[in-house]
């Protein structure tokens, strides 16, 4: 066989290996759920509300075991954004045995109701009872009319103010109503807002109004603290 005719030999292409990077060689994105894992890994995840949420560039991480608290962060943070995605609640804990933990509305969503429509409602029937009642007064002096008047108007007071007070105190987002579960579950809570733009964080931390029942801290999108 002559020098031309010989063949070069061949090489087999190995075929890419699947990894967790990106065609241009960075970091796959890192879920809020991975980053918890990894503060917590004695805990496991009880809720989530958004299980797919991963980190961007700026997100503002607050952490809590009173769900209460965690239910108030949510719904600042929803007053910062409409976009119910990018707001996350992740309650890690353990498993609480029905048969062993016996309590009626444990995750307090009566209660929560209960207290909105009172803290709304009494004072509302008492403002509009003396208005009402007063105005009737002054116009017919007739103590009757004024005493209908007062009971329709504490009656219309109070449906009306503890409607509104109930309505703008409970969040619509998925992450708040993740808030209502079991407290003897609940270790750890994290309700977390992810953005791109630091303005938007920058309010939310503003927004933040229950601060001395939460950590409050800033990540970036590989999961480290932002000073």
């Amino acid at each position: 066989m002559s020098e031309s005719e010989r063949t070069e030999p061949t090489t087999r292409a190995t075929p890419a290996r699947p990894d967790d990077r990106s065609p241009k060689g960075t970091a796959a994105p890192l879920t809020l759920a991975a980053w918890a894992e990894r503060q917590a890994p004695n805990l496991s995840e009880v809720s989530n509300s958004n299980p797919n949420a991963t980190l961007l560039r700026h997100n503002l991480v607050a952490i809590t075991d009173d769900t209460e608290a965690a239910r108030v962060v949510a719904l600042d943070f929803e007053r910062t954004t409409t976009h119910d995605a990018d707001i996350t609640m992740l309650v890690l804990g353990h498993a609480v045995s029905r048969e062993e933990h016996a309590e009626v509305d444990p995750e307090g969503v009566t209660a929560h109701a209960a207290r909105r429509i009172a803290l709304g409602g009494i004072p509302g029937a008492a403002i509009c009872s003396l208005l009402i009642g007063l105005g009737v007064w002054l116009i017919t002096e007739s103590a009757a009319a004024t005493a209908g008047a007062a009971i329709g108007g504490a009656i219309f007071g109070f449906y009306v103010t503890s409607v509104w007070s109930f309505v703008i105190g409970t969040g619509q987002s998925e992450a708040y109503e993740q808030g209502f579960i079991d407290p003897d579950a609940a270790d750890a809570i994290v309700v977390a807002l992810h953005s791109q733009d630091p303005a938007v964080v920058a309010e939310a931390r503003h927004m933040v109004s229950s601060e001395e029942k939460v950590r409050l801290f800033e990540l970036d999108e590989r999961g480290q603290r932002i000073a």
